[in-house]
């Protein structure tokens, strides 16, 4: 899904793959000074940084590759996998994002040390993640935190009689755990979204409304910058360097 949706600006596929940096600079901290106990601020913050690297990996996931043992069910199914477990680690985002945005510390913090640009292009990408809030759920509980019976079964009801699937398995019992592959899993994957998670009443979303669920939450992997630039606000305000 992700070849139609892009990357927002400021993200390219250099930026995420790109050469080894010409220098870096590797920081020790000690991490119960880091991230002390019974701290709101410093809570929010490292689950921020863990969900960063889910996110990371997953958007690696999506685009990178080929990889042989991971597209053994197509190329495309390896790219829903990780999409549905983005779509999971950005509503997580939404939720650290809101209870951050609450710590009176981090108020403050963010007037003294974020120019008022800084703190005008964080606010628009909180409203930009609180705006996608409905879809990213509603993609979640179809597909990314969960793999539900009715959302499977009104996705069935949308395949055409003529659509065909293919099952790949293996003559020799041997090879079978490590070489049957269920193909036609990614028709399924599209057919669910279609369907959506609303009533039954409500009519499935075309192609295009698809699609355009993966630009959208593409944009929202500008989180990864922004998740780094608060860690980076956390340190200097708790003089931690």
């Amino acid at each position: 899904m992700t070849e139609h949706a892009g990357f927002p600006a400021g993200i390219t596929y250099e930026s995420i793959f790109g050469k080894k940096p010409r220098s870096a600079r590797i920081y020790q901290f000690n991490l119960r000074k880091l991230f002390p106990p019974d701290d709101e601020f410093a809570t929010c913050i490292a689950r921020l940084c863990i969900l960063r690297e889910d996110l990371s990996l997953e958007i690696k996931g999506i685009i990178a590759g080929p990889f042989d043992s991971l597209d053994t069910n197509t190329v495309a199914w390896r790219h829903n996998y990780f999409f549905r477990n983005s779509v999971r680690t950005l509503q997580e985002i939404a939720s650290a994002l809101h209870g951050l945005r609450s710590v009176p510390e981090f108020k403050r913090t963010l007037q003294k040390r974020f120019s008022t640009g800084e703190r005008k292009t964080f606010e628009e990408f909180c409203a930009q993640m609180q705006d996608a809030g409905g879809l990213i759920g509603e993609v979640r509980n179809i597909m990314g935190g969960h793999v539900k019976h009715m959302a499977v079964g009104k996705g069935l009801k949308l395949i055409n009689h003529d659509r065909t699937g293919f099952w790949e398995r293996p003559f020799s019992p041997e090879d079978r755990l490590a070489h049957t592959r269920h193909t036609f899993v990614s028709e399924l994957f599209i057919a669910i979204l279609q369907a959506g998670d609303g009533g039954d009443d409500l009519p499935p979303k075309d192609v295009t409304e698809v699609l355009e669920i993966a630009s959208v939450m593409a944009k929202l992997t500008a989180a990864i910058p922004h998740i780094d630039s608060l860690f980076e606000l956390y340190v200097a305000e708790r003089q931690l360097l």
